[in-house]
C-alpha cells in the first residue's frame, strides 16, 4: 500500500531559491509505526520518491497496553513525498508511533532553476505534470522563466540565473574588449520578396518555403554583406535580431552559411529580457 504523505508550510531557508516544507504523516491515515527509512538527509527527492516505510497500528493496538509485535510486512505502506527537493532533516526515529498530521521529513524544494522541455535539469522533475494536492489539481511551479539561448528557446532558466548568466557574459565581453552589435535581418544583411522577378539573375538567390503551402520565398544578399559579417566580427559580438518567425530565421542562417544560427534572436524575445 501507498500512502501520500502530507505538506505543511515550512520557513524560508538561506536566499530566496530556497524554502523548506515539512513533509507530514498523512491526516486520513491511521497511526503508523515507521519501520525503515528509504532517504537520509541530502538525498535527493522527486514527486512520488518513497520516504519511508511504516506499519499501521490496529486499533486495538493504539491504547498502549500491548508490546510491540513484529510488523506484518504485508500490511507495509510506502510514505512518498509529495514534492521535489533535498531532505534536510528526518523528524521521527525508526520504530516510533507516528501520529496523523506529525512532521515526518523537512525537505529543502527545488525551485527548478533551469528547464529544458519541461524537465527540471536540477532534480529531474517532469514539470508538464499535475499533481494532486488536498484533493485539487496544481500544477508543479518553476522559477525558470527565461530563454537564454537563441538556437534552443525551449531551455529556460529562473531570472536569478539569468542575472549571473548575464553578469559572465559582461565580464566575458570585458575581457574581450569587444562590444554586443545587435544588427536586423531583414533590409539590412538580406533582401526577401515573394515576388521573383524572372528577368533577374538567379546567381546568389535562395529560393526556398517555410511549409506545404506557403508561398515561394526569394531571398538575396545585400552587397557586400559578407564582407561586412566578416569584419565587424573581429570588433564586435554579433548577435542579429528579426520581425520575422524563428523558422524563417533560422533557414536564413542556415541557406547563406555567414550568420550563424546561435547568432539569431528574435525581437519579441529581446523586448522580454
Amino acid at each position: 500500500m501507498e500512502e501520500p504523505a502530507d505538506s505543511g508550510g515550512g520557513g524560508a531557508a538561506q536566499g530566496p531559491m530556497a524554502q523548506v516544507a515539512e513533509i507530514r504523516c498523512p491526516i486520513a491515515a491511521r497511526p503508523m509505526r515507521l519501520l525503515e527509512w528509504k532517504v537520509k538527509p541530502g538525498s535527493l527527492v522527486n514527486v512520488d520518491s518513497v520516504l519511508a516505510l511504516c506499519a499501521p497500528i490496529p486499533p486495538e493496538k493504539e491504547a498502549g497496553s500491548h508490546p510491540p509485535e513484529q510488523p506484518n510486512r504485508l500490511s507495509e505502506k510506502k510514505l512518498k513525498s509529495d514534492r521535489a527537493g533535498v531532505v534536510k532533516e528526518l523528524c521521527c526515529q525508526l520504530g516510533q508511533v507516528i501520529s496523523p498530521g506529525v512532521v515526518i521529513v523537512r525537505v529543502e524544494e527545488c525551485s527548478h532553476p533551469i528547464v529544458m522541455k519541461g524537465l527540471c535539469a536540477e532534480c529531474g522533475q517532469d514539470l508538464t505534470q499535475m499533481q494532486t494536492n488536498n484533493g485539487r489539481q496544481q500544477a508543479l511551479i518553476s522559477t525558470a522563466n527565461v530563454s537564454m539561448v537563441h538556437s534552443v528557446p525551449e531551455l529556460m532558466v529562473s531570472s536569478e540565473q539569468a542575472e549571473q548568466l548575464g553578469r559572465e557574459d559582461q565580464q566575458r565581453l570585458h575581457r574581450n574588449k569587444k562590444l554586443v552589435l545587435m544588427v536586423d535581418l531583414d533590409q539590412t544583411l538580406i533582401h526577401t520578396t515573394e515576388h521573383h522577378c524572372q528577368r533577374m539573375s538567379n546567381k546568389g538567390i535562395f529560393h526556398f518555403q517555410l511549409g506545404r503551402g506557403e508561398p515561394m520565398l526569394h531571398t538575396r544578399l545585400r552587397p557586400h554583406c559578407k564582407d561586412f559579417l566578416e569584419k565587424i566580427a573581429k570588433l564586435y559580438e554579433l548577435h542579429v535580431f528579426t520581425f520575422g518567425s524563428r523558422l524563417y530565421a533560422h533557414t536564413i542562417a542556415g541557406c547563406f552559411g555567414y550568420i550563424p544560427p546561435d547568432l539569431i534572436q528574435l525581437l519579441p524575445a529581446v523586448l522580454q529580457c
